[in-house]
């Protein structure tokens, strides 16, 4: 692996960076708090792993629901919404660099995954008219059974992330394309939160690998 693992406080003014989780485990993740509720988003983020392993890359918690939104096992991806969960067979576990985002509006439930920049088929009346929480725990790299917390070792994200963002809006399959292939792993900045939000969310002993060295031409 090209790059380094430093201490994070190295590194306080560079967003070229991923997050390594190493081996399974409850103590290394990433948490912030303060999402706004959400009608409408777009989760993008890139992975890296070869795990057979149920790993979680997102997780958002509030008091009310554990499973408020949850990006769940890279082996076959499920989202969750208000605890409703849809399954898209799509898996990302191959050990390359993938682009994996998901949109979700409430106006029908649709939501898409995409894999790489390809839209994968299409869900409908997955949570209609729900409106996400806002206020609750957002966690890369574990899957949250409680606020903020109660993780399962065999739910644990084992691999690389970098490049997570989040919008409250659905991007549209163009946009969301050209992320894909832009020439750095970093293009495109979340309005609700960009990667640069997650860096002082550190927990445990999860490494830094600077530079990230994530490229859209190192997929499989």
């Amino acid at each position: 692996m090209h790059g380094q693992i430093v201490p994070f406080f190295q590194n306080k003014d560079k967003d070229d960076y991923a997050c390594q989780f190493l081996t399974a485990g409850v103590s290394d993740y990433v948490n912030i708090w303060g999402m706004p509720s959400l009608n409408q988003f777009t989760v993008c983020l890139w992975m890296k792993s070869s795990s057979s392993a149920v790993g979680v890359p997102f997780s958002y918690a509030v008091k009310e629901e554990d499973n408020e939104l949850l990006l769940f096992n890279y082996g076959s991806f499920e989202l969750c919404i208000g605890g409703q969960c849809s399954n898209s067979r799509v898996s990302a576990n191959d050990g390359f660099w993938h682009h994996i985002c998901v949109t979700w509006t409430n106006s029908d439930g649709g939501w898409h995954i995409y894999k790489d920049g390809l839209p994968q088929p299409d869900t409908i009346n997955l949570k209609r008219g729900y409106t996400i929480k806002s206020g609750g725990s957002l966690v890369l790299g574990q899957e949250q059974d409680g606020l903020g917390g109660s993780f399962d070792r065999t739910q644990s994200f084992v691999g690389l992330l970098t490049g997570v963002n989040v919008w409250n809006r659905v991007l549209s399959a163009s946009v969301i394309h050209s992320l894909s292939i832009a020439t750095s792993c970093l293009s495109g900045s979340g309005n609700v939160y960009s990667w640069s939000d997650f860096r002082d969310g550190i927990k445990g002993n999860t490494g830094l690998v600077v530079p990230s060295n994530c490229s859209p031409r190192s997929r499989g």
